[in-house]
C-alpha cells in the first residue's frame, strides 16, 4: 500500500468504525458497539504493524544496529 494510502485507509477506517459506534449505541447495543469499536482497532493494527516493522528494520540499517 502507499504510503499516504495508509492514511486514507485509517481515516475511513475510523469514520466507519464512529458512524457504527454511534448507530450502535443509540439502538441501545452497547455490546456490539464496543465490539466495534474492538475489532476496528484490530484491522487497523493488522494494518499499521508491519509498516511499523519496516520501519524499525530501516533503522536499524541506518545506524548498523546487530
Amino acid at each position: 500500500m502507499e504510503d499516504t494510502g495508509i492514511i486514507f485507509f485509517l481515516t475511513a477506517l475510523a469514520i466507519a468504525v464512529t458512524v457504527l459506534h454511534t448507530f450502535l449505541k443509540q439502538a441501545g447495543r452497547d455490546e456490539y458497539a464496543y465490539l466495534t469499536l474492538i475489532v476496528g482497532l484490530a484491522i487497523a493494527l493488522i494494518k499499521v504493524i508491519p509498516i511499523i516493522q519496516q520501519l524499525f528494520l530501516s533503522v536499524e540499517e541506518v545506524f548498523k544496529l546487530y
